[in-house]
């Protein structure tokens, strides 16, 4: 079968096109509102973002089942396609399989059909059915499934989810659309049309309603933004973002609505890219001493670096975007530390992190 993932890590597809990138600086905080106040926790009136917490035990349960390759079982890629798309009641779980809601209709549009490639080639990896992985051999090693150029499918398919879903309906869909959507008319239990989407951003960040002080219970992205906020500083930045803007919407304040949407788009972007770098770094002490754990983690990477293209308004270019993936290469049985640090270095180049911190 021809293997569309590796075609993919050179081409990013005719989506790039579709999100040219604007660099421009990170901006500075907005005073605070001197008219109302905002609350230190999302606890506003009217909140619902439950379509969002679904999609979300959604991902997890994909995951879980794409897990199961790992112990040598034999996964159906039917199931998986169906678990996508939510058909047939893949789930076993009625609060799921009844919601309505699915992933791959909020999936960036030009790649549903790449997820569907990539379950097809995570279960054909798996009639390995429990035959050890080597180059060029799909199999498992040390309780992970990898392809037979020793990256773990499943890892990429979770990661590039958060981006070409979470990431991706939140920037692109709920917090560009604010400034046309209604803000008068109320609906009971969701608030205004603006209510309602910054809600639903939110959703999607995955935090507890007192992160970053709660961050335990943080899902997806906001679990990595703070783990990654020793090196990139986004927790209080982002959370003050959200709820100064559901404050200013309540509040009719437009202009400090329209500067958090920007500044929420700039520290999401940064924690996409601490991610991508975190696990290339998080490879290099690996390197030598455990391979597997650097196969994992590499695999990790390239999902996190193919969301970055989800945003619009990023500052990495499409074809920087490319470069890093070029660095990385299709073969992690033969990838070396110089390859790993070009790739750091190409995202690096554009966000300025201080590594050491990583």
């Amino acid at each position: 079968m021809k293997n569309e993932f590796q075609k993919y890590i050179f081409i990013l597809l005719s989506a790039s096109v579709l999100f040219a990138s604007c660099k421009k600086d990170v901006i500075e905080p907005t005073p605070e509102p001197t008219t109302y106040t905002v609350p230190t926790t999302y606890n506003f009136s009217n909140v619902s973002y439950s379509g969002q917490t679904i999609r979300i035990t959604m991902l997890d349960s994909i995951s879980s089942y794409m897990s199961q390759g790992g112990s040598g079982s034999i996964l159906d890629a039917t199931l998986l396609k169906n678990m996508y798309s939510n058909t047939g009641n893949p789930f076993g779980n009625l609060t799921l399989d009844a919601s309505g809601k699915q992933l791959k209709n909020k999936t960036f549009v030009i790649d549903q059909a790449y997820f569907d490639d990539l379950f097809d080639q995570l279960a054909l990896a798996s009639q390995s059915a429990g035959a050890a992985a080597s180059n060029g051999v799909a199999g498992i090693e040390g309780g992970r499934l990898f392809d037979q150029n020793g990256i773990e499918i499943s890892q990429v398919i979770k990661k590039q989810l958060m981006g070409a879903v979470f990431y991706y309906q939140a920037i692109e869909t709920y917090l560009a659309n604010l400034s046309i959507d209604d803000n008068t008319t109320i609906t009971p239990g969701e608030g205004t049309a603006q209510e309602h989407h910054a809600d639903e951003a939110f959703g999607y960040f995955g935090a507890p309603i007192n992160f970053p002080t709660n961050s335990i219970d943080a899902k997806y992205w906001s679990s990595y933004c703070a783990e990654l906020n020793p090196a990139i500083n986004a927790n209080t930045a982002i959370m003050n973002a959200f709820l100064k803007l559901r404050a200013a919407i309540s509040n009719k304040d437009n202009t400090s609505r329209d500067a958090q949407v920007i500044i929420i788009k700039q520290q999401w972007e940064r924690i996409v890219a601490g991610a991508a770098i975190l696990e290339m770094i998080e490879a290099k002490a690996a390197f030598g001493s455990d391979n597997v754990e650097m196969r994992h983690v590499l695999s990790e990477a390239i999902g996190f670096i193919h969301s970055m293209k989800y945003s619009g308004s990023k500052q990495i270019s499409n074809a920087e975007i490319t470069s890093a993936l070029n660095s990385l290469g299709t073969n992690f049985y033969a990838i070396t530390l110089p390859q790993i640090d070009a790739a750091i270095n190409t995202i690096n180049s554009v966000y300025n992190f201080d590594l050491n911190a990583f």
